[in-house]
This record gives C-alpha cells, sequence and structure tokens, in this order.
C-alpha cells in the first residue's frame, strides 16, 4: 500500500478523470436499471462540466492513489463497488459480506457467482471472499478469527439502519490499517437518516480518523483516513 493523503484524495476525487474512469468501469458490467440511471447521471453531469464524486468515485480514486493489497467490503449487491477497486488495483485481495436479500429494495440481488464474474471482467486477479448472513453476525465472527488482520480500505454500506450502521462502523473500525480509508454510504438518503450515524462516528472517532464528505451528489459519501 502506497501512502495516500486525504489532502490528495480530496483534490483527485473531483477532477473529471475519475468520474468518467467510473463510467467507463461501469460500461464494462452486467447493471440493471437503477445502475444504468447512475451511470446515465454520471455521464450528463460530465457533459455539462459539473463537478460530481460517490461512493464508486471514491473508491476508484483511492484505489489508484494507494493500490491497496486488501479490501473489506460489507454491502455487495452486483459488485460495481468491489469493481472501481479491483479493477484499479487487480491484485487486491477481498473480503465481502453481505444478506443477499432479494429482491433488496426492489432491486435483484443475484449473488457471489455473479458478482465474482463482475470482477473477473474488469480484470480482478486477486482472492475474493464471501461471507454471507447478517453483518451484525459475520463481520465479527471473522474478524474475531483474525484479530490481526487490517485493510487498506473498508466499505461499510450493508444494513441501514441506525443500528445496524453503528454496528458495522464500529466493529470494522480497529481493523482500518493505518493510512487506510473507512468510508460510509448513503448519508442523505431519504429513507435513511445515516447523517447522524456519521455525526457519532465523527465524535467518537475523530482523534483516530481525518474525514472529509460529500452532501451533495447521489445520496451524500463520507470518507475517513485513518491518522497514521
Amino acid at each position: 500500500m502506497s501512502a495516500y493523503s486525504l489532502k490528495q484524495f480530496s483534490v483527485d476525487v473531483v477532477r473529471p478523470e475519475t468520474a468518467a474512469a467510473v463510467v467507463t468501469i461501469g460500461g464494462q458490467l452486467q447493471l440493471d436499471l437503477a445502475l444504468e440511471n447512475w451511470s446515465s447521471g454520471i455521464k450528463a453531469k460530465l457533459q455539462r462540466g459539473e463537478v460530481y464524486w460517490d461512493l464508486a468515485c471514491a473508491l476508484r480514486q483511492i484505489a489508484a492513489g494507494m493500490q491497496p493489497q486488501s479490501y473489506l467490503e460489507i454491502g455487495v449487491r452486483l459488485g460495481k463497488s468491489s469493481a472501481m477497486v479491483a479493477a484499479t488495483a487487480p491484485r487486491v485481495n477481498i473480503i465481502a459480506f453481505d444478506l443477499w436479500l432479494s429482491p433488496y429494495a426492489g432491486l435483484d440481488n443475484p449473488g457471489p457467482d455473479f458478482v465474482r464474474r463482475q470482477l473477473k471482467i474488469v480484470g480482478h486477479q486477486g482472492e475474493i471472499t464471501f461471507f454471507d448472513g447478517d453483518s451484525r453476525e459475520t463481520v465479527p465472527l471473522y474478524l474475531a478469527a483474525h484479530s490481526e488482520v487490517r485493510f487498506d480500505v473498508v466499505t461499510v454500506d450493508g444494513d441501514h439502519s441506525d443500528e445496524g450502521a453503528w454496528a458495522d462502523l464500529t466493529t470494522v473500525v480497529d481493523f482500518v490499517a493505518p493510512g487506510g480509508y473507512l468510508l460510509f454510504d448513503d448519508l442523505i438518503h431519504p429513507l435513511h437518516t445515516l447523517l447522524g450515524v456519521w455525526r457519532r462516528f465523527q465524535v467518537e472517532y475523530g482523534d483516530r480518523f481525518e474525514f472529509v464528505e460529500n452532501l451533495t451528489d447521489l445520496h451524500g459519501t463520507g470518507v475517513a483516513r485513518r491518522k497514521e
């Protein structure tokens, strides 16, 4: 893992090249209607010369900036987020957790084999291991059995209840490597109240992390870098 500062990330993530790269990666994937609309929305903003970044842009740029060796993801669905990391850092090893509820928010949730194919399409060469079930059970069990592991990048995008999201964040927080990144999605989603969870996390862990967020694009994205 190469050092990659939050200050540099904040400059790089708003470059149009970052959003354009995300559209390119997304164009290789099998997307449903919701994600097709997401991709079309980014293209429209690029054509208008507007600044845009979301979780996918953040992950792609972090992967480009630091070339992570390890990535943990809670909430997988079609593998869009994992693909941003895998396409940019092909040798990254991925640990992925999902309940695989289908439909999920009215959308298809096809499962691990589908995601494996998605990542293979974008050139992933590392390992990916899936853990199926409730993240409040599977993530603590995995981390208890691998207490020495530290991850370069972690995404929390699973249980969207305040209690579930807080449990996921606080379970993984000690397993983010120094200089590594923790990402949290859907801060301002109209059906959830996760901004309050993010604010609480900033207060309780502000001595260990530095933060940047986007409360404008899509449903809001929070990024935390663990201090070295």
